[in-house]
């Protein structure tokens, strides 16, 4: 436990220990199509999971489903989950919500982005870069949807 100089207090601490594609599939229906002048429909779907490993160590999961429709037939499909092992310790428990759902997700994301510009662009299509993510936004539109479906007392 890491502590400051002359003091009782700990300090906070969060390190990645381990960061990893769990699945992926990428299924390219109709790329001879994908030279149509008309512009695909992209549908991308991004959600954050976290589970306790042990004391400390956490599992942070991003769940990306991505599609690129032409006239409702879809051109590809993609799901990417990827994880990140992590530990934080000395955190105030009000704070490990933030780090679990905005934090762990934000260190992760750049390499999500780069998985999926590589893997559509090998399939035969332009790299989809995917744009920056607000993962306080989705973190408050969970909270708040938590509060909606709590029961009333």
């Amino acid at each position: 436990m890491k502590k400051h100089s002359n003091e009782e207090t700990p300090i906070p601490s969060m390190s990645i220990l381990t960061q990893y594609i769990k699945d992926l599939s990428f299924e390219a229906t109709e790329v001879a199509r994908q030279s149509i002048e008309e512009t695909p429909h992209l549908q991308i779907n991004m959600q954050v999971q976290t589970s306790d490993i042990e004391k400390n160590i956490h599992a942070i999961s991003l769940e990306t489903k991505a599609s690129a429709l032409l006239k409702a037939s879809p051109l590809f499909v993609l799901e990417l989950t990827y994880v990140g092992i992590f530990s934080i310790e000395n955190l105030p428990e009000n704070m490990l919500p933030l780090a679990l759902y905005v934090e762990c997700p934000r260190l992760l994301f750049p390499f999500v982005r780069s998985i999926i510009a590589h893997l559509t662009g090998d399939g035969g299509f332009p790299p989809l870069y995917l744009a920056p993510v607000n993962f306080m936004e989705m973190y408050e539109k969970r909270q708040a949807s938590k509060e909606t479906d709590a029961p009333a007392s």
